[in-house]
């Protein structure tokens, strides 16, 4: 008997771009994204998300598609622990729970502390040849283009509390809102209170510095959405068909599930297609590589 053909193997990457093909229909073009927090060194770790999202986009553009390779660097995002690998690390907890992008670089080299780090990784990745475009959300939040869609989260507020108190075992407080803002004084976010006033207006007081203002939504560089509603809001404002997350987002009630619920039923988009994948260990050492353990 002749030998029977061998069926060409199929990569993980064209099983996937044949589901958001499938999922999302025939579009023009495909969004797919992938996001990364400045925080401290970039490691292998970031890069294993970065490389799993190009091997989906290389997928699609076989497949004959228009593909767009968003990354977002969280540039916004607060610093919350100071990273063993710094020159001087005890210098640094001043800046803790202020932005990233608004602190130094602690070699003295970049425009900023998130900028040293984005800097580099910028260019490693586009050596090994990832068509990607960068954006940084300090600038996104700062220039007023998510004013509308933070509207829009307060004005519905006690539907996201709905929302994420489905998978909660002690409910959010009464005064919970979906957003973090930053003093405009002292520069963290540090809140005593913080208050939707209805429209454009938002109250707060710094437990920091005792600052306390009221401020516009459209205008202020300093407010965000908080991480459950930040993500699917980008979904909705990027139109993303493809993001893959870790296996800490993608738990029963975790940050992936409480965002599909929150684009579908406060933003009236469909959720991305999906690829959990694994964490990147080092040989011998328990947990997953860390930003902060330098």
């Amino acid at each position: 008997m002749a030998d029977q053909p061998t069926a060409k193997p199929v990569h993980w990457a064209d099983q996937v771009a044949s589901r958001v093909m499938g999922v999302k229909g025939d579009k023009p073009q495909y969004v797919v994204a992938s996001g990364i927090t400045p925080s401290g060194t970039v490691h292998v770790g970031n890069f294993r998300e970065v490389i799993t999202v190009d091997f989906v986009a290389r997928a699609l553009r076989r497949a004959g598609k228009n593909v767009r390779f968003i990354f977002s660097w969280d540039d916004f995002d607060t610093f919350r622990k100071v990273p063993k690998n710094l020159p001087d690390p005890k210098s640094f907890e001043q800046y803790l729970r202020i932005p990233v992008r608004r602190m130094p670089d602690p070699w003295g080299k970049a425009s900023s502390y998130a900028d040293g780090f984005v800097k580099k990784f910028e260019a490693e990745i586009r050596g090994v040849g990832v068509d990607v475009e960068f954006l940084y959300q300090h600038d996104l939040y700062g220039t007023g283009q998510y004013a509308d869609s933070m509207r829009h989260a307060l004005e519905n507020t006690t539907k996201l509390k709905e929302i994420l108190n489905r998978h909660r075992t002690t409910p959010l407080a009464d005064d919970w809102l979906p957003t973090a803002i930053y003093c405009e004084a002292c520069g963290k976010d540090t809140m005593e209170y913080q208050k939707y006033a209805g429209e454009w207006s938002y109250q707060y007081k710094c437990a920091s510095c005792q600052h306390e203002a009221t401020t516009d939504i459209r205008e202020t560089k300093n407010l965000k959405l908080n991480w459950r509603t930040d993500w699917p809001m980008r979904w909705a404002y990027e139109k993303v068909d493809f993001e893959p997350g870790g296996k800490d987002h993608s738990s029963e009630g975790g940050s992936y599930d409480t965002a599909k619920q929150i684009v579908k039923e406060v933003y009236d988009w469909e959720p991305p297609v999906y690829q959990q994948y694994d964490f990147v260990m080092i040989k011998g050492q328990g947990g997953k590589i860390s930003s902060s353990s330098g």
